[in-house]
């Protein structure tokens, strides 16, 4: 016996589902065996089939041709010429091309480019953790963003076809401060109201208890980090719609 304390064995890696369904369960306990045996694949996987379900849905529910008139028209006033009727079509086309072609990238950019830039401020505040555990627990984190395309689907699919405007895609299930501002509100408030939207808060709060479990990182930290970031970058995309006008 040379009195050495047995060590403890690593307790087994945690399954996708297992994880999937510890996000809403137990999502303390959940992340931190995430970023012990990290896994990303059954959220990404979720993520991306239920935004291109609703891209896919929700393109004949829009009226492209009135969108595009009408996004004209803005241009048309802010540059002070007009745009030829005949160019209705062809814009029309450019806008469903550009959702619908747009879903992919639009889930590559949330999927992979937001969790970099959170590793790395982790990192910067001594967060213990590589890219692939952030990876993790940012997928995991933004499952109720899951939840919100499966509660939409049904509301899309009871929609009639062209009876939708291309702005008010966001506004289809009200879950959001935007979808109850009077009409006329303009776009930087309603950029700004799109984003206190009750699914994305609930991500923003397990975005922080994930964090929270970070090795080295400060509890102050943990918390700050996703609030401060999230708030930079709605300030942005709201200072962007008003410059837009």
């Amino acid at each position: 016996m040379d009195g050495t304390a047995p060590t403890a064995p690593l307790p087994p890696p945690i399954a996708p589902g297992e994880a999937v369904a510890g996000t809403f369960t137990a999502p303390a306990a959940t992340f931190a065996r995430l970023l012990r045996r990290p896994t990303w694949w059954l959220p990404l996987l979720l993520y991306a089939a239920v935004a291109f379900a609703g891209s896919f849905l929700l393109a004949p529910k829009v009226d492209w041709d009135r969108s595009a008139q009408e996004a004209m028209a803005q241009q048309a006033e802010k540059s002070g010429r007009a745009v030829p009727p005949e160019a209705i079509p062809r814009v029309a086309g450019f806008m469903k091309l550009t959702m619908t072609a747009g879903a992919p990238v639009f889930v590559a950019i949330v999927a992979f480019a937001m969790p970099l830039v959170l590793w790395g401020a982790a990192r910067a505040f001594g967060g213990e953790i590589g890219y692939s555990q952030t990876l993790a627990l940012w997928l995991h984190a933004n499952l109720p963003g899951v939840v919100k395309g499966l509660v939409v689907i049904p509301v899309i699919l009871s929609l009639a076809e062209g009876s939708v405007n291309l702005k008010a895609v966001g506004l289809i299930l009200k879950s959001n401060v935007a979808a109850f501002l009077p009409e006329g509100s303009s776009q930087a408030l309603q950029t700004l109201g799109s984003f206190l939207d009750a699914f994305t808060i609930w991500s923003l709060v397990l975005v922080v208890i994930g964090f929270r479990k970070i090795p080295g990182l400060p509890k102050g930290a943990a918390g700050a980090i996703p609030v401060v970031l999230f708030v930079l970058l709605v300030l942005a995309l709201t200072g962007l719609a008003a410059l837009r006008g």
